[in-house]
């Protein structure tokens, strides 16, 4: 499918509920979430954790690592989105109840939320939207990873 992009983090030693990677959709372009995941690539413990993916009301100026976007097909462009993951300061302001896929998961098994085509959200006109860790882990490497479709 043309103009779809996955972009992923590893963060080493997580141990803070924050944001993982978030997302801003170009000016010119509708971008719609096709999945996302949180993993363990660590396997060290196994907990409860809680993953959500939400809007954000301000963005403000987070500290973090840029993210890159791989392309899905070699002909397309270059992402017009932007982000960055493993947010150390300057956490975003995020809209109250837009949470989706806010589930309970496994350390082990992972989260991971592929809705379906009528389910996936989308941003638009340089709006934002975080990967979020609700719950605070014990120590773990944690790998965050989007896939996104630019629409326009």
């Amino acid at each position: 499918m043309r103009g779809v992009y996955t972009t992923s983090i590893k963060i080493s030693a997580l141990a803070a509920a924050k944001t993982l990677a978030y997302l801003t959709a170009p000016a010119d372009k509708v971008v719609e979430i096709l999945s996302a995941s949180v993993t363990d690539a660590s396997n060290e413990t196994n907990e409860q954790l809680e993953c959500a993916l939400q809007r954000i009301t301000t963005l403000g100026t987070p500290t973090g690592t840029t993210l890159t976007f791989a392309k899905h097909e070699a002909g397309d462009q270059a992402a017009g989105t932007t982000g960055k993951g493993n947010i150390t300061a300057s956490e975003p302001t995020y809209t109250a109840d837009t949470e989706l896929g806010r589930e309970g998961h496994s350390t082990l098994g992972g989260w991971y939320f592929n809705p379906i085509p009528e389910e996936r959200p989308t941003l638009g006109g340089q709006l934002s939207m975080g990967l979020r860790m609700l719950a605070t882990p014990a120590a773990f490497d944690a790998i965050a990873k989007i896939t996104f479709r630019e629409i326009g």
